[in-house]
């Protein structure tokens, strides 16, 4: 069931007030509140891959929990309004958090932004006590068990216990493995964590959400109550994320079912096999736009790219064949971050556990811990080609490192980085012959030299292709296919392509930034390639 028009979608906000007081189509999760409402128990995580609508879900239980707002009419005509649980809308003190954006240089500080603006949404001054009062008056005082301090409060001022919402929890340690201050960041969050959740009474729930299950050990070190609903674990939460077949066969017209059926079904969650709802909107927005990869083109594979070895790629390579390969394997519930780190450590079980629980791959349990497991769809495909060109194409790293360390001759760069690509460019690699293909191809190449990039964002008047920024420039690389091999129709293509990195103002992404910028137009037709080089002034 949906609610708004369905011309009208929003697929940059995670708000959700923003869907329901403009009119935007709405996909009705508001089960979600009733089934965690109900649940039995007071501290749960529910893991699922990115994009599946964790955040909006979270923002949607805080909205009908808070008891700072009215916001009872934004749920009329939704699922909530006829349930038994209804008269708990804005009833409860919420301590919202996102671990989303916070960084391994300023963790503590960020954090301690977000208490603040909840301690000054609920609390008048004179109510915070001597402990919050001492908090607030000291800005070097991070300390970890802030939040329970501040649920206690909050108990002696409204009479109810505190729900404690936290978005995106792993993605703080996942995203920093590799920094030499990982170790202070963990202890701290393992701290934040326990201190709240662990034998608080003043406690409601504490709702989790992020896309892999760490396990105890790592991030949740002395707590025992914490139940955890996860993409292998059958559960009456299966259909509160993303988007399933009932839902889908009323938002999309019936002569585009089977091409979105093909790109962004099979991602199972316990026994449901749920669509892509991010890719299904973004698709559904543009209705001349074609079938492609939205969810892959929005994230980094950093991760999973590094715990590729030469097996495992072969494993991969398999499953990308026409006819339906798939692998059998034993798959375990929850992470641990010391196997993740180093990929010499990593094993098939927690490489294959990783994929999983992010939506890289889909699964069928055969036996207790046993998992068939295959790439569900033809979108997840572009994710694994990127991977094992990262892989396949190892030995090429060092040329095509001495080829960039050679940018600032922009003739000499173009002219090189067009034999090198003619050089390893197979055009068996893809089946489809579009600018994707090439996309792909060279963002594992690049992503293989552990440059950082970013791939089809927005930036000045569009989208760029990739956004390449190294420790002594940056690069804005645009594709264009050409219809012939001929070099006057690719010489065509890569100056269209350096015009429009021009005129869709690309180079906004770099602002600011003081390395030099070079725009890079690449042209393609099958093996050939052409590129075209400009420094930006």
């Amino acid at each position: 069931m949906f609610v708004g028009d369905k011309n009208r979608i929003n697929v940059s906000s995670s708000q959700f007030a923003d869907f329901i007081e403009n009119g935007n189509l709405y996909v009705d999760k508001t089960a979600f509140i009733e089934h965690m409402l109900r649940d039995a128990n007071d501290v749960l995580l529910f893991t699922r891959p990115r994009r599946m609508g964790k955040s909006l879900n979270m923002n949607m239980l805080a909205t009908f929990l808070d008891c700072k707002k009215d916001t009872k009419h934004l749920f009329e005509g939704l699922y909530i309004e006829n349930s038994e649980v209804f008269g708990e809308v804005n009833k409860y003190p919420v301590i919202s958090l996102s671990f989303k954006d916070i960084s391994i240089d300023n963790y503590k500080k960020e954090l301690r932004n977000q208490i603040e603006k909840t301690m000054d949404k609920y609390l008048e001054p004179g109510q915070f006590g001597r402990i919050l009062s001492r908090y607030l008056n000291d800005e070097n005082d991070y300390s970890p068990t802030i939040i329970r301090e501040l649920t206690e409060v909050l108990f002696g001022v409204y009479g109810k216990k505190s729900m404690v919402l936290i978005d995106e929890y792993d993605k703080p340690v996942l995203d920093n493995m590799d920094y030499a201050d990982f170790a202070q960041l963990k202890t701290y969050l393992v701290a934040l964590l326990s201190s709240s959740m662990k034998d608080n009474p003043y406690l409601g729930k504490a709702v989790l959400t992020g896309v892999t299950r760490i396990a105890k050990e790592n991030l949740f070190s002395g707590l025992n109550n914490v139940v955890v609903y996860d993409v292998l674990k059958p559960s009456v939460y299966d259909t509160d994320f993303s988007l399933t077949e009932e839902e889908l066969l009323e938002l999309v017209p019936e002569n585009k079912i089977a091409g979105v059926r093909e790109w962004y079904n099979n991602m199972r969650v316990g026994n449901t096999l749920l669509y892509n709802i991010f890719s299904v909107m973004n698709y559904l927005r543009d209705p001349e736009a074609k079938l492609k990869a939205y969810w892959a083109q929005s994230g980094s594979e950093t991760l999973l790219a590094r715990l590729m070895n030469e097996r495992r790629t072969a494993a991969i390579a398999g499953m990308m064949e026409d006819s339906p390969c798939r692998a059998d394997v034993i798959l375990d519930h929850q992470l641990n971050l010391e196997q993740l780190k180093d990929n010499s450590d990593c094993g098939d079980i927690p490489f294959y556990t990783l994929a999983v629980q992010a939506g890289y791959l889909s699964f069928h349990r055969t036996e207790s811990n046993a998992y068939t497991v295959f790439i569900p769809n033809k979108e997840a495909r572009t994710v694994w080609a990127r991977l094992i060109l990262n892989g396949r194409y190892k030995s090429a790293d060092t040329r095509l490192s001495d080829i960039f360390r050679g940018i600032h001759e922009t003739e000499k760069f173009s002219r090189r980085l067009t034999e090198f690509t003619s050089m390893v460019l197979s055009y068996n690699d893809f089946r489809e012959q579009d600018e994707w293909v090439y996309h792909v191809f060279f963002l594992g190449l690049v992503y293989s030299l552990g440059y950082e990039c970013k791939s089809n964002l927005e930036a000045g008047l569009g989208r760029f292709d990739i956004f390449l920024k190294t420790h002594g420039f940056n690069a804005i690389i645009e594709f264009k296919v050409a219809k012939k091999d001929a070099d006057s129709a690719l010489k065509k293509e890569a100056d269209a392509a350096l015009k429009q990195i021009e005129e869709k103002e690309y180079w906004q992404t770099a602002k600011g930034s003081l390395l030099p910028l070079y725009k890079i137009g690449i042209a393609c037709h099958g093996k050939k390639c052409l590129v075209k080089t400009k420094l930006h002034k």
